[in-house]
């Protein structure tokens, strides 16, 4: 339950004093019956409220979920070879959740899901140029003249397509670590990691996405998901622009 107020204010008609206006004014109908008492409590769920004929509706409550996707399971609802998906990890609440950027069969780590298309779509589209972090462990060490090239720019198009045009592709950093490389990117092409690092020579051992928008993996283990704090929902609203 809450105020009406605070009902018509949520609702994106007017502000709360400005509700409290309509309502001393008459314009405020709660299931069919003119209001006046400016503290009249509304349930959200069950009362209609019309606001001068219109009826007055909350934005929809929408969520995410950080998934720590295994290697070994593919991005997609229903897979045509029988191969375990990410859904099959999901209980049946988070079936409709759509998950933000893939990340390709043998590749684990952090994969984000959810109900809000707006949101998906922005987190995805190249516009935005949304930050994602990936450690990278090669069948030989990253040299430093190799990741300055990932910064720099290589491209990545199929190198036995004789007709592929140039496709350029680049890290915003890349750190190297003893046993590993982290890359920064803020694209998401498909395979794009492991065509880079094939670019300039090297082979990936395995791949690790850590990040996405900020949004930290942490020590959530593999199989496992957890919803988005409200802290972390009003961070990738804000990098997008909602």
């Amino acid at each position: 339950m809450m105020r009406i107020n605070k009902f018509i204010s949520l609702s994106g008609l007017a502000s709360r004093r400005a509700a409290d206006g309509l309502v001393a004014e008459g314009r405020v109908q709660v299931n069919g019956v003119t209001i006046s008492d400016l503290g009249h409590q509304v349930d959200e769920n069950e009362d209609e409220v019309l606001v001068d004929g219109k009826r007055a509706t909350l934005p929809k409550k929408t969520k995410a979920i950080l998934f720590h996707k295994p290697a070994g399971c593919v991005c997609t609802k229903d897979d045509p070879q029988g191969r375990r998906t990410v859904y099959d990890y999901l209980p049946p609440g988070y079936q409709t959740f759509k998950y933000v950027g893939r990340l390709d069969l043998q590749s684990r780590g952090l994969l984000l899901f959810t109900d809000d298309g707006e949101l998906l779509h922005r987190l995805t589209h190249p516009s935005y140029e949304i930050p994602r972090s990936y450690f990278v462990w090669t069948t030989r060490p990253l040299s430093e003249s190799a990741a300055q090239k990932l910064v720099n720019g290589v491209d990545i198009r199929d190198p036995e397509d004789p007709n592929a045009e140039e496709e350029i592709a680049f890290a915003t950093d890349v750190y190297l670590e003893k046993d590993y490389a982290e890359l920064w990117l803020i694209e998401g092409k498909n395979r794009e990691i492991r065509r880079m690092m094939r670019a300039v020579g090297y082979e990936i051992r395995d791949l690790k996405r850590v990040s996405y928008c900020h949004i930290q993996l942490g020590d959530l283990p593999a199989g496992e998901f957890r919803e988005l704090t409200a802290d972390e929902m009003n961070k990738l609203r804000q990098a997008v622009h909602l």
